[in-house]
């Protein structure tokens, strides 16, 4: 009997010694990349691309956009059109990436007082070179009015 108790210890050790162990398996923390949401490029009646801006106030902007796609380290040339509201003056344009950048226009603001480009408001030129690849947001302000665009910046 002593040996019958014998065996079944030892294979009852045996057992739990080679049985799997559960263990908990967190899985390990990875960056979260962002994607880029740039604004819908449309087709504007003299055929340059133009964005319909994502306003932060009453009003509207345009964005006329010399250019197809945006790089970096090249002087890209916008046409904005902004109606203006309440008060303040003047315009104000300026680009900020997702890691806090802002940059301003390397050229501009500069006050066009006629064109073929049909947007409301009144229009304004300015130039732009992102220094880096990434997604940008460049803010437009005239008087109360603000809207925003979108841009994916891509490498030179």
């Amino acid at each position: 009997m002593m040996r019958q108790l014998y065996i079944f210890i030892v294979i009852s050790f045996l057992l739990v010694a080679c049985a799997p162990t559960l263990s908990r398996i967190s899985p390990s923390p990875t960056a979260t990349q962002s994607v880029c949401q740039p604004s819908q490029i449309l087709k504007s009646s003299n055929s340059f691309p133009e964005i319909q801006g994502t306003m932060k106030s009453n009003g509207e902007l345009w964005a006329l956009l010399f250019f197809d796609t945006a790089h970096a380290n090249a002087e890209l040339k916008f046409v904005w059109r902004i109606t203006f509201t309440g008060t303040g003056q003047g315009f104000h344009a300026e680009a900020r990436n997702e890691n806090g950048t802002i940059i301003l226009p390397v050229w501009g603001p500069e006050f066009h007082e006629s064109s073929s480009w049909q947007r409301p408001g009144e229009e304004w030129g300015t130039g732009f070179n992102f220094p880096t690849p990434d997604c940008w947001t460049i803010t437009v302000t005239s008087g109360a009015t603000k809207g925003e665009i979108y841009l994916d910046v891509l490498p030179p």
